[in-house]
């Protein structure tokens, strides 16, 4: 039930989620609250499938399913979610929630352009990588934070005043 609504919450956020008018081709990527939600409440598979679900249902509303745009989201956000559930499993509780975040945003962004690149969509915007790493770590970071608000309130909506552990 809890899992659903996540799903259903990434699919709504990233539905609505704008682009940055600052930054060609990029959003804030604020559906991925809850995919940090996700890892840290049920972990791997279920972030995995969370994040397919994600792609195929906004491709499926959004009408751009078979599309590049579809393929760059599903690349990105699998190629992040990886990242994130190696250093997951590596760290363990010695990495905080906002690092994950940060280098998950950073790992989106290196693999979508890897998807460009191999699909030969970009040729030789070299110059804009900078800015997609930079724009992703901050977004991710931004995201991670906003990640450890929400899992505090869930954990004291659910289990009473005990506070979430700084992750």
């Amino acid at each position: 039930m809890r899992f659903a609504l996540l799903v259903a919450v990434a699919i709504v956020i990233n539905y609505f989620d704008p682009p940055l008018p600052f930054l060609p081709g990029a959003k804030l990527g604020l559906s991925q609250i809850s995919t940090m939600i996700c890892l840290e409440m049920y972990g791997a598979l279920a972030t995995v499938a969370l994040v397919v679900l994600r792609v195929l249902a906004t491709g499926v509303m959004k009408g751009n399913l078979m599309t590049i745009t579809s393929l760059l989201s599903f690349g990105g956000s699998l190629g992040a979610v990886i990242v994130m559930i190696l250093l997951k499993k590596v760290f363990g509780k010695h990495i905080g929630l906002p690092t994950v975040s940060t280098i998950g945003g950073i790992s989106n962004n290196l693999s979508q352009y890897l998807l460009l690149l191999i699909t030969n969509t970009v040729g030789t915007l070299w110059y804009y990588l900078p800015a997609l790493v930079v724009a992703g770590g901050a977004a991710g970071y931004l995201i991670g934070g906003l990640s450890l608000a929400v899992l505090s309130r869930l954990d004291r909506a659910l289990h009473g005043s005990v506070p979430v552990e700084q992750r």
